[in-house]
């Protein structure tokens, strides 16, 4: 009986440290949340998903680089760049030698998740549609009208812009609209002085 019992314990024993085993040898799954968190504090001051900023963009940065060298120039990038790494050093020169913060306190699961994160970051930006192309339409107006008309915008139907005021004829249109204030204001300054001088003459 205590035979069984003992063969029992064992077969119980046996299977209980066959299972820590395996499960000690599974990888943890990337968590995205967590390494929404982590690219957020420790990441998007320098780098975006889509385009250049301080640092490269990261989108398909797995397909770019294996696991294993991004881990390892994430907890110490200025180590790789010393190494040689011929890759590690073309970016350090192309971003103008901007050194990249070590980070020796993230694990290698801290790190997977990042990873995990920009590439569920790249695809969902990938899947929206992509946005209309402005087309910048605006033509001078070309309505039979005089030029002070055509310098103010007018909401009426039809192609009616204001003039394009790098035109060299807007440009001498304005000055000599201008000119003409000048000589205006000149014609009744000197008028009134004409007419100051004749009241004092008759007294």
């Amino acid at each position: 009986m205590k035979k069984r019992i003992f063969k029992g314990y064992f077969v119980l024993g046996f299977i209980v440290i066959l299972l820590l085993f395996m499960f000690s040898n599974v990888d943890a799954q990337p968590d995205v949340t967590h390494g929404k968190q982590l690219f957020t504090n420790r990441c998007a001051a320098c780098h975006a998903i889509a385009k250049d900023v301080t640092g490269p963009a990261l989108k398909d940065v797995d397909k770019r680089h294996t696991e294993d060298w991004i881990i390892k120039f994430v907890q110490g990038s200025q180590s790789v760049i010393k190494s040689g790494d011929p890759v590690a050093v073309q970016l350090f020169e192309k971003f103008n030698n901007t050194i990249m913060p070590n980070h020796p306190d993230l694990s290698n699961d801290d790190i997977k998740s990042i990873i995990a994160y920009i590439k569920d970051e790249g695809a969902r930006q990938a899947a929206l549609p992509a946005l209309p192309a402005v087309i910048n339409d605006d033509k001078p107006y070309a309505g039979k009208s005089s030029v002070l008309h055509q310098l103010v915008y007018l909401d009426i139907p039809g192609e009616h812009r204001p003039l394009n005021l790098q035109s060299p004829f807007v440009l001498l249109s304005l000055a000599g609209i201008i000119i003409a204030l000048v000589l205006c204001f000149w014609v009744v300054v000197k008028t009134y002085d004409i007419l100051e001088r004749y009241q004092k003459s008759k007294e």
